[in-house]
């Protein structure tokens, strides 16, 4: 609720972004940390038509995103993740991007909790907080009010 996915959103869509990956992916993940179901999110995004079917295998699915990312510098978001109790999961999601050998390319997740955070792990969270009281007043007066001056 302090703006995550509206900055991401805004990285995402800059067109500095566009010219500097090949592949551009947005999955949202919420409350249910499926692998197969992510993974298929993800070939969504890579691949226009669908050589498989829902029902392959998740070993099926990683070789088919394996070869359509290869050579491709991509950006995944993972927008929205809960779960931080299957690292293994986590993993394995991963693990056809990290084959992956062009430098540059980036996951991006955002998420309400710090142990998300930590489970990734990469890098150091970046904590959004919100506006203060009196910040926040300001900004709801001009969005309400436009131009007038009302009290």
């Amino acid at each position: 609720g302090v703006g995550k996915t509206a900055l991401v959103r805004y990285v995402y869509h800059a067109k500095r972004i566009k010219d500097h990956f090949d592949l551009l992916i947005w999955v949202c993940v919420s409350t249910n940390f499926d692998v197969v179901g992510l993974t298929l999110q993800i070939l969504d995004h890579v691949r226009e038509d669908r050589p498989y079917e829902k029902k392959c295998s998740l070993n099926k699915l990683q070789e088919i995103l394996q070869e359509n990312i290869r050579n491709k510098r991509f950006l995944l978001v993972m927008d929205d993740m809960w779960e931080e109790k299957d690292r293994g999961g986590w993993i394995k999601l991963l693990a056809p991007l990290k084959s992956n050998k062009v430098k540059g390319c980036m996951v991006l997740a955002t998420t309400r909790t710090k142990s998300v955070a930590k489970m990734i792990g990469t890098m150091d969270e970046i904590t959004l907080s919100g506006l203060d009281e009196k910040e926040f007043w300001l900004f709801f007066k001009a969005c309400a009010f436009r131009n007038d001056n009302r009290e």
